[in-house]
Parts: structure tokens; C-alpha cells; sequence
């Protein structure tokens, strides 16, 4: 595949989950300040819902992950793609190995997200609480980058871990409904104990969370920040 050298093409891995995949391609799209169809960014897709799940691995030592991640980047990079991203948080455990396989860089989404959250009016003083999967959470991947941007980090204890994987549990099973019920009861608990703001640190949680709950706690859509990153690194936003 050859396109014009000035004319950006984004490589996308995606299927960890495929609704996930969609939501991101639609934010891409939204987010373009177009006027006709070729003022939008074009873009190049490779699905793998078959690959080994993510968390999982993590938690069992399991690094089947990596072979698959680092062939589907180098891939995306023999295409002629400027910049990949990942609208998966737990795939980037295995970043570097990513990135060593691919000759183009990689927009990291907890570097997309600390951005997000530094153009933000969040005050620092407030507890950021970050809900992700198990796999994400053991990575430190956003509590790590949050503190050393100087946020208050908080993580949900195992009670609060349970809502989260039954959550992300429900988008993947097409069980809209349960989950933005589910996460409505979560966040209002959250809130009651003193948390200004949440990460949603895994991309299918924005599918159960209307960013803002009934208590008006704020929620960071990691898979947004990742499609203004990536639009502003290419530059289709300031």
C-alpha cells in the first residue's frame, strides 16, 4: 500500500474488544473538524478478537500476548502507517516489545491519558481513582504516570475491583443496559468516599458511563484522550 507522504495514515490494532474498537473509530471520526470526506484522517485497521486475553495472561505469567501484539504492530508498520495505536489498555503491558517490532512509533494511551488530564481544570488536591482490569491495575501503567504528574491516585479496593471486571464484563457480553446501571451505583459509591475524578482505564468501561454521574463525578475517557492524542500528533488538532 503507497499513499502521498503528506498525507497521514493512523494503523490501529484492535478487536481487544470490538466494540471497544468501534467506539474508538467513531470518536476518531467525530473529533476531526471536517467539512467533506477528505478532510478526515485516514486510517488502517487490523482487527485480532482472537488474540489470548490481556488480563488474564498478566495475572498467570502467560506472555503468548507479546507474539501477537508484536506481529500485529509490524504489520500495521509494513503497511506505510505514520503512527499505531491501541485503543486497549492492557495490551500495553507488553509496550516495549510493541514497539521494538515496530519501526513506527506507538501512541501509549496512559501518556495520552495524563495529557488529557493535564489540559483538565481537575485540581491536583482531588483523588483520582483509577478503574481498569486486574491486568491493567498490576501494570501500573496510570497510577505511575498520574502520581508523576503529581494526582492524588486511588485504586478500587477487591470489593470495588469485582464491580469493575463484572462491568467490563457486561459491554463485552452486549449487556449495555446492566453495565451503565452497574457503573452509575459504582461511581455514586466512589464519590461518597472522597473521589474527585475517575480514570476509565479500560475502553469498554466508556460504553457503561455517560462521563458524568447523576453525583456529577467527572470521568477521563481513556479512549478519547488516546483519539485526541493521536489526531494531535499528526496534526489534525491543535
Amino acid at each position: 500500500m503507497t499513499r502521498p507522504q503528506q498525507q497521514p495514515l493512523l494503523g490501529i490494532l484492535g478487536g481487544m474488544g470490538p466494540l471497544a474498537t468501534v467506539d474508538f473509530l467513531g470518536k476518531l471520526t467525530r473529533l476531526v473538524p471536517a467539512h467533506c470526506d477528505q478532510d478526515h484522517l485516514p486510517w488502517l485497521t487490523l482487527s485480532q478478537p482472537d488474540m489470548p486475553d490481556r488480563s488474564s495472561a498478566i495475572r498467570d505469567g502467560d506472555d503468548r500476548p507479546r507474539e501477537w501484539l508484536a506481529k500485529g504492530v509490524a504489520w500495521l508498520a509494513e503497511q506505510g502507517v505514520s503512527l499505531i495505536a491501541l485503543p486497549c489498555s492492557t495490551s500495553h503491558f507488553w509496550f516495549e516489545a510493541m514497539q521494538e517490532a515496530s519501526s513506527v512509533p506507538i501512541m501509549h494511551i496512559a501518556d495520552a491519558t495524563v495529557e488529557e488530564l493535564r489540559l483538565s481544570p481537575l485540581p491536583r488536591s482531588g483523588k483520582v481513582a483509577v478503574l481498569a482490569t486486574r491486568g491493567t491495575i498490576r501494570s501500573g501503567m496510570y497510577s505511575a504516570r498520574l502520581r508523576a504528574a503529581d494526582f492524588q491516585v486511588v485504586v478500587p479496593d477487591e470489593a470495588g475491583q469485582m464491580k469493575v471486571d463484572r462491568i467490563i464484563a457486561q459491554v463485552k457480553a452486549g449487556e449495555g443496559s446492566a453495565a451503565r446501571q452497574e457503573m452509575q451505583l459504582l461511581q455514586a459509591e466512589l464519590s461518597r468516599q472522597g473521589v474527585a475524578a475517575l480514570v476509565l482505564g479500560c475502553t469498554e468501561l466508556p460504553l457503561a458511563c455517560d462521563h458524568r454521574s447523576a453525583d456529577g463525578l467527572p470521568a477521563v475517557d481513556v479512549s478519547l484522550a488516546l483519539a485526541r492524542a493521536c489526531l494531535r500528533r499528526l496534526g489534525y488538532l491543535d
